[in-house]
């Protein structure tokens, strides 16, 4: 009997173990205007757009003219992947369109966290699969607090700005969401 016990219980924390234990399957996700992929893990929800979002902001940061997906950890911890138009033809003028997009999300951050005030502001360039993207750092406070942290990486394709909107309160969620776009492909 004391045999038949020990079997019981040595399965019991098997399973125990088992259903515990982080689950590592992803969802691909394919966009065919910039031929870009991103695996994200399956404990991030695809948001529908066309519903209420279920996340802060929803409407200020997520819903864009050209959204191509929007993914959350929670309601506080997402990234909005969109596209602008753009028309210009230099170099200049397309770094002048990106900062203006910093910008413009910060005035939807208002919206979301009406006593935020905009804390570090850094700008710098990062390689995303072989491309440079121009990477917008912002972190928001509140009586000197930081609260929520904005990290902004865009990229000019010919006609279109790819924008990549990461918004995080927790830092692991966020390093996590930043290394996920680091670790997606645009295929030439």
């Amino acid at each position: 009997m004391n045999k038949l016990k020990s079997i019981f219980v040595i399965f019991f924390v098997l399973i125990t173990f088992a259903s515990c234990k982080k689950s590592n399957s992803v969802v691909d996700f394919y966009d065919k205007t910039f031929n870009w992929q991103i695996s994200v893990p399956n404990d991030y929800e695809k948001v529908n757009l066309k519903e209420k979002a279920n996340i802060k902001g929803d409407t200020a940061l997520a819903k864009k003219k050209h959204s191509i997906v929007v993914f959350k950890k929670d309601e506080a911890n997402y990234f909005s992947v969109n596209y602008n138009d753009f028309f210009g033809n230099d170099v200049r003028s397309l770094d002048l369109n990106m900062k203006l997009k910093d910008f413009l999300l910060l005035k939807d951050i208002g919206k979301i966290y009406p006593k935020g005030k905009m804390g570090d502001y850094s700008v710098s360039t990062e390689n995303i699969s072989g491309l440079p993207f121009r990477k917008a750092k912002i972190e928001i406070t509140e009586e000197g607090k930081k609260i929520v942290t904005l990290v902004i990486f865009s990229r000019g394709f010919n006609d279109k700005i790819f924008v990549n909107s990461i918004v995080y309160e927790d830092e692991d969620d966020g390093k996590e969401m930043i290394d996920l776009f680091k670790k997606s492909t645009f295929k030439k």
